[in-house]
């Protein structure tokens, strides 16, 4: 039993929330997928709780533009004047993926592999069901599998979308599991998932934690983030919301 938790967005009380939850339950370990510090008031304290956990940890699109100089976005500058030149050596160490076998499985047919958004491309939308708001229509299939490469797995899982989805892309396997810190699915809870092997296959389980998000867009909203008023209405709404 694998817990994967995605898209933490400097997101604290979501990220404590179910932290919180999962201290009653069993797992054998917890992948954190990427993505944990821009865009929410409290990037830094988020970022020290991912490293305490101590758990695999993989890169996100978000952590790279905190630690490539080239980008000069004020909100990457505003996550990056709070967080130490260790905690930016960390993001930038960070690998691209995660690989699980089960015990007696084979790699790779039987694996679980764990990646950002798609196991060739940290930033790239693998599109395997429709928003809810229609903001995201399918990925065509000859772009679903360039978008795939050779990767082998019997489930490779992603986070990015911000929200749960599942499908197949040339008979292979595809899911995603939602946010932590900002969900896009309209259900402003925290979310996260709960990944089993039974024996011929791993199947998800995805999990909601209500916590006060109305109090985390209020501290957006009072923050210095220069997106802090985007940021609230996307934790109010539950929904992608574009900057400017």
């Amino acid at each position: 039993m694998a817990v994967v938790l995605a898209d933490i967005h400097g997101n604290m009380a979501a990220l404590r929330a179910v932290l919180n939850t999962l201290e009653d339950q069993i797992f054998d370990t917890m992948v954190v997928a990427g993505d944990f510090a821009l865009n929410g008031p409290r990037p830094s304290e988020v970022l020290a709780a991912i490293r305490n956990l101590a758990v695999p940890t993989i890169c996100g699109n978000a952590d790279g533009y905190i630690c490539d100089p080239g980008v000069s976005n004020p909100g990457v500058q505003w996550v990056r004047d709070r967080l130490d030149d260790e905690a930016i050596a960390w993001l930038a160490g960070l690998p691209f993926a995660h690989r699980i076998t089960p015990p007696g499985g084979e790699s790779p047919t039987d694996d679980l592999l764990i990646v950002h958004a798609t196991p060739t491309d940290v930033e790239a939308v693998l599109t395997l069901e429709p928003d809810r708001f229609g903001l995201l229509t399918v990925t065509p299939q000859a772009e679903a599998k360039r978008l795939i490469g050779t990767a082998q797995a019997n489930l490779i899982l992603a986070g990015h979308l911000h929200y749960s989805s599942s499908g197949t892309v040339d008979k292979q396997r595809c899911a995603t599991v939602g946010s932590v810190g900002f969900p896009y699915d309209g259900d402003t809870r925290a979310a996260y998932a709960r990944v089993s092997w039974d024996g011929q296959s791993w199947e998800v389980r995805h999990c909601r934690v209500a916590y006060d998000h109305l109090q985390v867009a209020q501290d957006s909203e009072r923050s210095s983030f220069p997106f802090g008023a985007n940021s609230a209405e996307r934790l109010r709404r539950a929904r992608f919301i574009p900057q400017g």
